[in-house]
């Protein structure tokens, strides 16, 4: 699944070739990604508005239109935003496909069909699912001590469980949940209330540092994550721990090994994160 480094890549890449945009037409090859809207509908709400702007918000991508219109985005496990300059032909798992003025066209693929978009009126997002979530990772609000606050607020529950759990911390997912708790020497099943002050400050710094160096490589491609030219990412080719079973560590002698949390495969050095 696309996480927040991915996401943010796909936004930065959006606000390149999509403001000042006119959308003329879409055409949608499945509903169940619309919700209870009809495609009709949807398609009337959105055709003949200019782009105005687009967000991120955790792993959500938000569009904003003239109008006051916001299209709402998830890519969930398998979906992709690619950007073609002229026509271009429809793939086997596209899903939608945005004509926009001088013949560019943006498409959405999905190979699992599990991607969602919403459309909102501005004055409803602050009631809207993306705006329910917890702080994002990324923003200049989120310094140590509001971590400190929202890891005292589940003091029973295991670290990793809570860094995935949007509702505390909005964004983060498997892969740079693994490599942060790695970078901090921190056992993903660790209770959060047996943290103390220094390793969580090492948690708080490790998740910077590995969120944005996951930006600065253009994202993790370990699975179907493209940008919006088709191209992957690169920062698998730094990941440390994660889908590393049975390899050396980087940092000692140990073997990576993989155990289950939250429902989750998650991989850890034993020997640098120890259970504390």
């Amino acid at each position: 699944m696309p996480e927040l480094p991915e996401v943010e890549c796909l936004v930065n890449d959006l606000r390149n070739c999509l403001p000042g945009r006119k959308i003329f037409d879409v055409k949608f090859y499945w509903e169940r990604m619309l919700g209870d809207i009809p495609p009709q509908q949807f398609c009337k709400g959105i055709c003949g508005r200019t782009i105005k702007k687009i967000k991120r918000k955790g792993k959500y991508i938000l569009i904003f239109l003239s109008g006051k219109k916001v299209l709402e985005i998830h890519l969930r496990m398998t979906g992709a935003l690619l950007f073609y300059a002229a026509a271009f032909q429809p793939v086997k798992h596209t899903g939608a496909i945005f004509y926009l003025d001088s013949n560019a066209e943006l498409h959405f693929q999905d190979m699992r069909k599990f991607g969602t978009f919403r459309l909102w009126e501005e004055t409803e997002l602050p009631y809207t699912k993306p705006f329910l979530l917890g702080p994002d990772p990324l923003a200049k609000e989120f310094g140590f001590k509001q971590f400190c606050t929202l890891l005292a607020q589940k003091p029973r529950g295991m670290i990793k469980s809570f860094l995935l759990n949007q509702k505390n911390i909005a964004g983060l997912g498997n892969i740079y949940t693994d490599e942060a708790l790695f970078r901090a020497g921190v056992h993903p099943t660790r209770k959060v209330g047996t943290l103390n002050r220094q390793e969580k400050e090492a948690l708080w710094k490790s998740l910077h540092s590995v969120l944005r160096e996951g930006i600065a490589c253009g994202g993790t491609s370990v699975a179907n994550y493209k940008d919006i030219r088709g191209l992957p990412g690169g920062f698998q080719k730094k990941l440390r721990v994660y889908r590393r079973q049975g390899e050396s560590c980087p940092c000692c002698a140990g073997k990576i090994v993989r155990c289950v949390v939250a429902g989750r495969g998650t991989y850890f050095c034993p020997c640098c994160q120890p259970p504390g």
